[in-house]
């Protein structure tokens, strides 16, 4: 079995809660996993000090385990977002790119799409958080500059990457923004959702890690093929949404099955607690997939199977 720890939103900085990171560095420890995953948003105003804090507490969790981690829209300097899309073209749009992720790179991760391969499984980071940019525009003005969207050249990577994993190793994608549309948020936090699933799913991916809409949830669909798993982490800071907890995902990966249990933050205990669980069978691998066409259509995906990990 490959044990990984899903995290996400844990927003250093004023919404983060001391005690529910120590809580969780402390559970983990306990849980032996294979690996940490970390859905990006780890600041809140992406300020340097907040990456020291947050840089501070990965090299913490990684005496446990290594950790894989993806930036979240919080994490970029929107300055340099908007910079690069008023810019012409050559230096200066360059320039501006590196300034958007600057602080980022340098506390965190140099690679805004990295890779991880642990025994059972292998992870590849996708970075979704690309601030106010073509690819991200919307009509609400309340998700603009906070939408993602998955880039096409990202996914080719991906792609090349699952190509070169052992046949029976889980193939998973972890992203900051959750594809399926929140239950309470009623937002979708990519604005390619359908084209981005149904490509995913196309090079054999049988699980998404995501968060970004600070609920937790447990997704299935069912028009991919082969079906894809989706587990969204919600958040470890106060920035919880009403009537939810801070919490996370532990993911345990069997040679025929995949098993999703949710921790949530209990206030009686001072503890995270398992409050849900759900099992799905993995697929059976028959050989490579392929993309197709990677035309982004901008199509929605329904008929989603979406579980409330209260029930």
């Amino acid at each position: 079995m490959t044990r990984i720890v899903h995290i996400s939103d844990l927003h250093f900085g004023k919404p983060a809660v001391y005690e529910r990171l120590e809580a969780l560095r402390a559970l983990l420890s306990g849980m032996r996993p294979a690996a940490v995953a970390v859905s990006g948003d780890l600041t809140q105003r992406c300020a340097n000090r907040e990456f020291e804090q947050a840089s501070s507490y990965l090299r913490e969790l990684e005496r446990t385990a290594p950790c894989i981690v993806v930036p979240g829209n919080h994490d970029i300097r929107w300055l340099g977002a908007v910079a690069r899309n008023l810019g012409l073209a050559g230096l200066f749009r360059r320039k501006a790119h590196e300034f958007k992720y600057s602080r980022y790179r340098r506390h965190i991760c140099e690679e805004l799409n990295p890779f991880l391969e642990v025994p059972g499984a292998v992870i590849a980071g996708l970075n979704t958080a690309h601030g106010i940019s073509r690819g991200s525009l919307t009509r609400r003005l309340r998700d603009l500059g906070v939408i993602g969207h998955v880039r096409r050249q990202d996914v080719e990577r991906v792609r090349r990457r699952f190509e070169q994993a052992p046949p029976g190793a889980a193939r998973i994608v972890m992203i900051h923004h959750n594809p399926i549309k929140g239950q309470l948020s009623g937002r979708h936090g990519l604005s390619n959702t359908g084209w981005a699933l149904e490509t995913l799913a196309a090079l054999g991916t049988e699980l998404i890690l995501c968060g970004h809409d600070h609920q937790e949830a447990i997704h299935a669909t069912e028009r991919t093929s082969p079906g894809l798993v989706i587990s969204t982490a919600g958040t470890i800071s106060n920035r919880v949404r009403p009537g939810r907890s801070s919490s996370f995902n532990l993911v345990d990966i069997g040679e025929e099955s995949l098993r999703i249990v949710t921790y949530t933050w209990n206030n009686t205990a001072k503890d995270f607690l398992p409050s849900t669980e759900r099992l799905f069978p993995r697929p059976q691998r028959t050989g490579r997939y392929n993309l197709g066409s990677m035309q982004d259509d901008g199509r929605d995906l329904g008929h989603v199977e979406q579980t409330d990990p209260r029930r």
